[in-house]
């Protein structure tokens, strides 16, 4: 549940929304509370400015006991904490209440006052209280001689206090209401962000998850019915589109499986029969062999008819090998697997086709990449799999040409055969011709049984090859660019502990 899409949307909301509305409201509360600071520092400035007029008129209308009337009255505003009136020496005149008149300003304070320019508001905190204070000094002007004198240069000093207390608490009030109004506002974001997430987001994606977990168990037949054109509507879309491939692909799959099938089927057949009619034929073929060459054995060197028999010999012996091979496809051995070297195997290959005419005219290039592992495999086979594709290649080129016997280390991936899934490190050999190629048309039925190029092939000597490789849990695959030879890779498995230990023969 904490990790849905809508827990994590609205949490992201809230704080995005909380973030915001908390950062305006701080700006716009350090605004207002440097305005009213500000409009306290005038309030106050203005107080004092009005009690130096009053003294003044009193003073000079001869009305001096009016003064510290004018500073009782002036104190009853519940703003004002004090209003004092004293002299150079410290001495209070007049004072807002009267058991201050005649007491002294300590040193430290009077000094502070007495260094101040004309007129000062100054901020500071006693008992906890935020305080304006202002402090004026009263000059000695002509109009004040007949009573003061002209020597000195002030009158007096005086000193306003005023409280913060008011202003502080409308702060605390917008503080509050600030505070409410985030939370207001989040809750009313946090809801409605958390109604559109469910109505726009949440439920069709929970439709399309619920499509999908259908379309996983095997109903092809599901469509994701979303009626917006939005985003998600587009990717219903999609699903439904990609759906309907998959129904496509899946019928042309079970079509194929079933053509494979009965091939299989027909293949099995026509197995049983081949296997039934080899060993019907194989001896009777026997038996005339020995016959003619008993035959052949008894006539003269300069009889004609000896030649008859070599001929009747060697047509006998060609379908002996036919037979073998309707043998090997209809019932071939298991391979007897153990380590093998696959360079080996080749070298003897070439030794055995280094006799036949055929291949006296076309070079052998060995492209063998050093330090091979070995393979897992029967020797014997194999050696029947790469004589039949070097022999098909020497049989592509019978005005000569090049064969290219190449190895190397493969990774297994089989993008190229019907089962693409990886099978780990595989050693590939490949025999490459500079034949004609191979016509796209038979290319494509290549390893199918009785298929071939040749006049007189029989066509199963590339479908033993691939059931061999198959036997040895590899593949075999070939390719024909127009004009440009032929192509065989076959791949095999690493011997299990050369796949383990990354072992090398040379």
């Amino acid at each position: 549940m904490l990790h849905s899409l809508k827990v994590k949307f609205i949490a992201a909301l809230i704080l995005l929304v909380s973030g915001l509305i908390g950062l305006s409201t701080w700006w716009m509360l350090t605004l207002h509370r440097g305005h009213m600071l500000r409009a306290t520092q005038d309030k106050v400035r203005a107080i004092a400015d009005s009690i130096d007029r009053g003294i003044y008129v009193a003073m000079r209308e001869g009305r001096s006991h009016d003064v510290q009337r004018i500073l009782e009255e002036t104190g009853r505003d519940p703003d004002i904490e004090r209003v004092i009136v004293f002299d150079s020496r410290g001495r209070i005149l007049k004072a807002s209440v009267a058991e201050l008149v005649g007491r002294t300003l300590d040193r430290d304070r009077l000094s502070r006052y007495l260094d101040q320019p004309e007129s000062t508001v100054v901020s500071l905190r006693e008992n906890g209280r935020l305080i304006q204070s202002v402090v004026k000094k009263i000059r000695n002007v002509p109009e004040c001689f007949p009573c003061h004198g002209s020597q000195a240069t002030v009158n007096g000093i005086l000193h306003v206090d005023m409280s913060f207390r008011q202003t502080e608490e409308q702060i605390a009030e917008m503080e509050r209401s600030a505070l409410w109004t985030v939370l207001l506002t989040t809750a009313v974001m946090a809801t409605g962000g958390a109604i559109l997430m469910v109505r726009l987001v949440e439920r069709p994606v929970a439709g399309l998850v619920r499509a999908m977990a259908r379309v996983e168990g095997g109903d092809l037949e599901t469509r994701a019915n979303l009626r917006t054109r939005d985003e998600l509507g587009r990717l219903a879309d999609s699903f439904n589109t990609m759906v309907e491939k998959l129904k496509a692909a899946r019928a042309e799959i079970e079509g194929y499986h079933q053509q494979r099938l009965a091939r299989a089927e027909r293949l099995a057949t026509l197995g049983e029969m081949a296997a039934s009619l080899a060993h019907e034929v194989k001896n009777p073929l026997a038996g005339i062999a020995g016959a003619v060459q008993v035959m052949a054995d008894e006539l003269p060197e300069a009889d004609p008819r000896k030649e008859i028999m070599h001929e009747i010999l060697t047509q006998v012996h060609r379908l002996d090998r036919t037979v073998q091979d309707l043998l090997a496809f209809a019932r071939p051995g298991k391979p007897d697997v153990e380590p093998c070297d696959i360079h080996q195997v080749l070298d003897r290959v070439l030794i055995l086709l280094a006799e036949n005419p055929e291949a006296k005219q076309v070079r052998v290039v060995r492209a063998y990449q050093p330090g091979l592992p070995r393979v897992h495999g029967d020797g014997k086979q194999l050696r029947q799999v790469f004589l039949n594709l070097i022999l098909n290649a020497v049989q592509a080129m019978p005005g000569g040409g090049q064969v290219t016997l190449q190895t190397g280390v493969h990774d297994g991936s089989g993008e190229d055969r019907e089962d693409p899934s990886p099978h780990g490190p595989m050693v590939e050999v490949t025999v490459t011709d500079t034949g004609p190629g191979i016509p796209p048309n038979i290319l494509k039925d290549l390893f199918t049984p009785f298929v071939t190029t040749k006049r007189r092939g029989t066509g199963l000597g590339l479908s033993v090859s691939r059931r061999i490789v198959e036997d040895h849990e590899g593949w075999i695959t070939a390719e024909s660019p127009p004009g440009q030879g032929a192509t065989f890779r076959v791949f095999l498995p690493l011997e299990p502990s050369s796949h383990r230990t990354g072992e090398r023969v040379s």
